[in-house]
């Protein structure tokens, strides 16, 4: 029996799933465990939790490990996750949590475009690896779920500059952020200029918006994530035809997805297009059970 556990460490969540033989044996959900995220307290408490929630204790020996994580650069993250998941046995791999998005859809080269609070494009070929965005809210992250709600607070700005109705983005917006009026929302973008995720929230109903300034943000954060599965697809010579795979919190909005694959489309005539099905961790099990060399079909 072949016994592997894949973890997928987000900003906002972890995941886990245990499986032997390729089938699940369990699964469970803790807060992020990403130290750039939530500290190392916090992360370690999420890790804990995580682990618990799964039958680990008196299970047979684990045969590998894979753990995709959030903010892998950050000094420290490493050692971390290798000191809490080392004892559980077997062999530990440590990804990036983006490299789990091209595992999860079965593929072993292609581009991966992660578009959720922020936004970054990863690739694999050849046994190479690139990465275009990830630079975070403050410098980048353009198509991005932040992005989206910045700019639409920035179009009701305008319209409130000219004298002219806040409209369908307005009252979503003064709603979802339970602000009385436009200053108030201001006000509160600035006082809580550190809270990404929270700004994000709204994305979704800026999208699904019928007013005319929506369609256009969301044409521009197609052209943004399309630009970055470019920018990926052109470190690999000869590789223009790499299937690009889109995933993260914002993927399952049918109108960004459809932007993004028409720009997509036009950007890189001829590629393959997704929208990843599979959760991440299905990647990271997939990981650990080639890293167990013993991969099967159907993990």
């Amino acid at each position: 029996m072949v016994m592997v556990l894949g973890i997928d460490i987000g900003g906002t969540g972890s995941r886990a799933r245990l499986c032997a033989d390729g089938e699940i044996v369990a699964e469970s959900e803790a807060g992020s465990a990403s130290i750039p995220a939530v500290g190392r307290a916090r992360a370690e408490t999420a890790l804990d939790e995580l682990l618990a929630g799964l039958p680990l204790s008196g299970s047979a020996p684990l045969d590998a490990v894979c753990a995709g994580t959030a903010g892998l650069s950050v000094p420290g993250v490493r050692d971390f996750l290798n000191a809490k998941l080392s004892p559980l046995g077997g062999t530990v791999e440590i990804v990036s949590d983006v490299m789990l998005v091209l595992s999860a859809a079965g593929l072993d080269d292609g581009v991966g475009v992660i578009c959720g609070t922020g936004s970054v494009a990863v690739g694999a070929y050849r046994g190479q690896t690139a990465q275009a965005g990830g630079w975070g809210y403050l410098l980048g992250d353009e198509g991005g779920g932040y992005w989206i709600v910045r700019e639409a607070v920035r179009v009701l700005l305008s319209r409130r500059d000219r004298g002219q109705p806040l409209g369908d983005l307005g009252t979503r917006l003064l709603t979802a952020t339970e602000t009385g009026d436009l200053a108030e929302l201001q006000r509160s973008y600035y006082q809580q200029p550190h809270l990404p995720r929270q700004w994000a929230a709204p994305a979704r109903l800026v999208i699904d918006s019928t007013d005319p300034a929506a369609g256009d943000i969301v044409a521009r954060a197609a052209a943004a994530l399309a630009a970055l599965a470019v920018t990926t697809v052109e470190r690999f010579a000869g590789s223009a035809t790499l299937p690009v795979v889109l995933a993260g919190g914002l993927s399952g909005s049918t109108a960004l997805a459809d932007a993004v694959r028409r720009a997509v489309t036009v950007a890189l005539p001829g590629t393959e297009f997704h929208v990843l099905a599979q959760p991440p961790v299905a990647g990271a099990v997939h990981l650990a059970r080639r890293a167990a060399g013993k991969e099967a079909a159907g993990a």
